[in-house]
């Protein structure tokens, strides 16, 4: 009984044969896993390997390899087939039928039927363009897979009416003991064979968004796809207007100590401070030499400072100390506090020296 399926949707059964024939549609890893699903159930699955069968292709760990020649028992051609045909339009020309063989990625599995054979398998070889041939490959092979059974096809044109049709090509037996292979080894016979037609373009299909989303979501160029969209996104934003302007944070600049010293200069001069200036630089003198015997016997106050500095430097710097007392207790003119400036030097030099 022969079943067309045009819906994403497996029929449920142990006695269905599930015939997934070079997809032109690709098979998702959700698709590949319900029917190996079906298949360990008891149902069956024949599989002819095309570019999209990628997902059963890995799980069943098996591939297609470059193509070589079936020959038929040379008995069998002459016992119950004419001559080939020798036409342009037929399938192959030379009469010879070209296959892919089967490439398991490991050993064959278990309890594995083969059921074509290619019996040569042509390959350039080097500078010198030779051809080696190699035996024992096939183009069809079967196997059970847990309560159910698989066979793998490496070439649609083992199953094409165009090759099943000519009794030379000798396709035609191995095609039924395929049939057969999947139909028996279940408690009950499997009936009921169902071509996956809907990964062939039929039926209703996803939509452009669905298919978006597939690819993204199950490939990895489509994971890659989306991190460099991802990438563009942050960067589109850091480098575009804002919506609020950014405020430059204040800043407040501190004048250094000499534009300091400057401005109190300038300004001391305005009001014509010059008791404060004194003592401004008297205290600076004490400070640098407070550390010598002035600092050790000195009392707090200025006054006791030019006391002591007046027993320590005797009668030479006794007008020195005399116009900075009166610098201290009077307003100058600009001359005179010139002078205190003068005085001051000498009084911290004479110090210092003793």
């Amino acid at each position: 009984r022969v079943d067309r399926r045009k819906a994403a949707q497996l029929p449920d059964g142990a006695d269905v044969i599930h015939a997934v024939l070079d997809p032109s549609v690709q098979l998702r890893m959700t698709d590949a896993h319900e029917l190996l699903e079906r298949v360990r159930g008891g149902a069956a699955l024949l599989v002819v390997l095309g570019r999209g069968t990628g997902p059963l292709s890995d799980s069943l760990r098996v591939g297609s390899d470059t193509g070589g020649y079936h020959l038929p028992p040379p008995s069998a051609g002459a016992e119950r087939c004419a001559d080939p045909p020798r036409s342009l339009l037929s399938l192959w020309p030379d009469s010879r039928v070209h296959l892919y063989h089967l490439r398991f990625r490991g050993p064959p599995p278990d309890g594995a039927v083969n059921f074509l054979r290619v019996d040569s398998v042509a390959r350039h070889v080097g500078v010198t363009r030779r051809i080696v041939y190699r035996d024992s490959l096939w183009a069809a092979t079967g196997f059970p897979y847990g309560r159910g059974r698989i066979v793998v096809g490496s070439d649609p044109d083992i199953l094409r009416n165009d090759a099943i049709r000519v009794c030379a090509y000798d396709l035609d037996v191995p095609a039924v003991r395929i049939l057969e292979y999947l139909r028996d080894g279940g408690a009950t016979p499997r009936t009921r064979l169902v071509f996956d037609e809907y990964h062939h373009g039929y039926g209703p299909q996803p939509g452009t968004l669905h298919a978006a989303a597939s690819y993204l979501g199950g490939t990895p160029s489509g994971h890659l796809f989306i991190q460099l969209v991802g990438a563009a996104l942050v960067l589109l934003l850091a480098v575009a207007p804002r919506v609020i302007a950014p405020r430059d944070p204040a800043r407040i600049e501190r004048r250094s100590p000499l534009e300091h010293v400057d401005a109190l200069a300038r300004a001391y001069a305005q009001v014509g401070a010059t008791r404060t200036a004194t003592g401004r630089l008297v205290r600076g003198v004490r400070r640098r030499v407070e550390h010598g015997t002035v600092h050790a016997r000195s009392g707090l106050t200025d006054a006791a400072f030019l006391d002591r500095a007046a027993q320590l430097g005797g009668a030479a710097l006794a007008p020195d100390i005399a116009l900075i007392r009166r610098a201290l207790a009077a307003q100058l003119s600009r001359r005179e506090f010139a002078d205190v400036g003068a005085a001051l030097h000498r009084l911290e030099t004479s110090l210092t020296r003793i």
